[in-house]
């Protein structure tokens, strides 16, 4: 099931375009990265699809809910969310805060369920009973954050930028909360502009720089894409296809063009050897491994156009 479904959605402020025909897919289960520089369109997205914003042009669907229907407002009752910043109040505690929200969406909750909700996003209800929320680290205060958007059951959770300015305690911290609640069904949506981040915790990968969504790809076929291989590139990629495959057994080639792509756990000087016993032509031949963070750099032309 599409838990978010976005098509055409473009949003234009004057003259500027800050999202541009964005087509996306979240499936239920997800832990969908977003990821993308500074100013790429992840807020305006995140805050269009949580009604704050209106598109200028397209549409998006939560949970098969069209955004023009009348039902809209009943599916964004199933979700929650973090935009921009996490909104609690500094002088109440965590239980106080909890309070208070349960207050704002007409829900009652028992000492006892505070307690477990706060145990839930790795809060000890004890250790933080007398604390006001302003003097816990920016790890705490998010996770007590997620606690609030909790209150209300969400199927769907929207964190923008989760992770900014966190340290390596508290990024492992928030990290576990949201794994932990995502077995329990609960699907995300995350923003980041440090691909590194999403790559521990994601399943999926959306890629959005300039308002254009370039690419979405599970966590698996990224490192597949990114794996080390050899790279031919032959002025007759069929033939050294063909002559590789045939003398060394290859399984696993790949062609892009006029370039060749091993990803067989071949010695290279065998690739040399047979293609060279061929009189076949190579423009270039080399080893080649990727990061994540080199494919999406690759995958935006090199670099953000700030």
């Amino acid at each position: 099931m599409l838990v978010l479904e976005t098509k055409g959605l473009t949003k234009k402020y004057k003259n500027r375009v800050v999202v541009d025909h964005v087509n996306m897919h979240i499936e239920e289960g997800d832990v969908y990265g977003f990821v993308g520089e500074n100013g790429a369109g992840k807020t305006t997205i995140i805050r269009m699809i949580a009604g704050l914003a209106a598109p200028t042009a397209g549409d998006y669907a939560l949970f098969g809910v069209p955004a023009r229907s009348a039902e809209i407002a009943a599916a964004r009752r199933q979700m929650g969310g973090i935009v921009e910043a996490v909104s609690l109040s500094p002088a109440m505690t965590a239980r106080e805060n909890v309070a208070f929200q349960c207050a704002l969406a007409g829900r009652r909750m028992t000492d006892a369920q505070v307690d477990a909700l706060l145990l839930r996003v790795g809060l000890d209800p004890q250790a933080v009973a007398r604390k006001k929320a302003g003097s816990f680290s920016l790890g705490m205060r998010q996770r007590l954050g997620i606690a609030l958007t909790l209150v209300s059951e969400p199927r769907f959770i929207v964190l923008d930028e989760p992770m900014n300015g966190l340290d390596p305690k508290g990024f492992i911290e928030v990290r576990d909360v949201i794994t932990a609640l995502n077995r329990e069904g609960i699907t995300f949506l995350i923003s980041s502009h440090i691909l590194s981040e999403l790559d521990k915790i994601c399943t999926r990968i959306g890629f959005l720089s300039h308002g254009k969504l370039l690419k979405e790809a599970t966590l698996a076929e990224l490192h597949d894409a990114s794996k080390a291989r050899i790279v031919v590139e032959a002025q007759d990629a069929d033939a050294a296809r063909q002559a590789l495959t045939g003398a060394l057994g290859l399984t696993d080639v790949r062609q892009e063009g006029d370039a060749l792509h091993i990803f067989d756990p071949v010695d290279i000087n065998d690739v040399i050897r047979v293609l060279a016993e061929k009189s076949i032509r190579v423009n270039n031949l080399g080893k080649q491994e990727d990061t994540v963070e080199t494919y999406y750099m690759k995958l935006i032309g090199g670099g953000s156009r700030e």
